[in-house]
């Protein structure tokens, strides 16, 4: 037990010592910020000339990846809720009902099974709901595809949406 705390108390001391040279580090950072700003802003510098930069240009923000499908699951006896958010540059998210939970990157081949398994359902002809009787501790799976919600659960999972779920990440 003695052990312990001494270990926590260590680990402490080492985090106290980390916070004082982390907040001169800071100053330090800030201090060359400024010395920069002040530097690029024109004033001094070589006495006149031309202020205008040549090849400046307003920075781009990179495309954001829009949802592609998005997965809920929820049921069971522990009141379970899963969602799996797949983007349209196969990038994923997943998160639980506690929170976020992991994140990846699909395959250029994995995302076209995906996409095609995601076509070949026709989500445009599906129900929007197709479940059966309730089923104590059953799970229901929510999917959204282009503009379409299908809901079905464990009695009723719609054929068409096998190799949906069969080309989803595992995560």
């Amino acid at each position: 037990m003695r052990s312990s705390a001494i270990t926590a108390a260590r680990g402490s001391m080492g985090r106290q010592r980390w916070m004082r040279w982390s907040g001169c580090g800071a100053a330090g950072v800030l201090l060359g910020v400024l010395l920069a700003a002040g530097c690029a802003s024109g004033e001094g510098g070589d006495g006149g000339g031309d202020s205008t930069r040549a090849g400046s240009s307003a920075p781009t923000t990179p495309a954001v990846a829009r949802p592609l499908v998005h997965v809920t699951v929820t049921g069971g006896i522990a009141g379970v809720r899963n969602d799996l958010l797949v983007r349209d540059d196969g990038t994923y998210t997943t998160s639980t009902k506690t929170g976020p939970k992991g994140s990846g990157r699909m395959t250029p081949a994995e995302l076209a099974e995906l996409r095609r398994a995601l076509e070949k359902a026709d989500f445009a002809r599906l129900p929007g709901e197709a479940t059966g009787s309730p089923v104590a501790d059953g799970f229901t799976y929510r999917i959204r595809y282009a503009g379409h919600t299908v809901t079905t659960d464990e009695t009723m999972r719609l054929p068409a949406l096998r190799d949906v779920f069969a080309a989803l990440p595992d995560d």
